[in-house]
């Protein structure tokens, strides 16, 4: 005799949520103490279920990490495209995308400080932050564009970083101190190599 449908959609269900309290399990334990030294039972203890039954959802630890990385990612928010809504300037991009990124450092400080190493040792996690970089560069490009400024561009993704953002505040500036500061800079150096270009073509006449 088949299973009845609404017996599979129950099991189906269930799965999704146990699978889903492992995750959430393994997400705190990282937390903690890091991902290589979170082993499959602790996980599997802190969800309160059998170790069987986080290899059968999760045969490796690098599946769950993978997993535990993909919750990481929608949890914190990392700032898209979106951002640019209604900022049609070059100045008012740039001061939003660091708006934007500076309160994403901010409130993902710890996971960089608690992963460290492992954002390079841990072939998943190392993968997942190159993807990371590549998304926001593209980020930083929609920023810029329209003006080909190259210098501009350099000193955007040197400034719009976690080390800058953790020097001005390590030395006393506040997050919204530290944001106007970068964004008015930008701004500035915008606007300069705006006027440059308009001159440009009298200088050659």
């Amino acid at each position: 005799m088949a299973p009845r449908p609404y017996s599979m959609e129950r099991r189906s269900k269930q799965a999704e949520l146990t699978r889903d309290r492992i995750i959430g399990a393994a997400l705190e334990l990282f937390a903690e103490r890091g991902a290589r030294a979170t082993t499959m039972t602790e996980v599997a203890r802190a969800a309160d279920v059998s170790p069987a039954t986080v290899l059968n959802h999760f045969p490796t630890q690098d599946t769950l990490i993978e997993a535990v990385v993909a919750r990481l990612m929608a949890d914190i928010q990392v700032p898209d495209r979106s951002i640019f809504t209604g900022a049609r300037s070059v100045t008012a991009r740039l001061r939003v995308l660091t708006e934007s990124m500076f309160a994403f450092f901010e409130r993902t400080s710890r996971w960089f400080d608690l992963l460290g190493a492992e954002l390079t040792d841990v072939p998943v996690l190392a993968q997942a932050e190159a993807d990371f970089w590549r998304s926001l560069r593209q980020l930083y490009a929609e920023a810029l564009e329209g003006t080909g400024d190259e210098l501009l561009a350099k000193v955007a993704a040197g400034l719009i970083h976690p080390a800058t953002l953790r020097a001005l505040t390590g030395a006393g500036l506040s997050l919204e101190e530290a944001t106007a500061i970068v964004a008015g800079f930008l701004a500035h150096q915008a606007r300069r190599g705006a006027a440059k270009d308009q001159q440009a073509p009298g200088l050659r006449a």
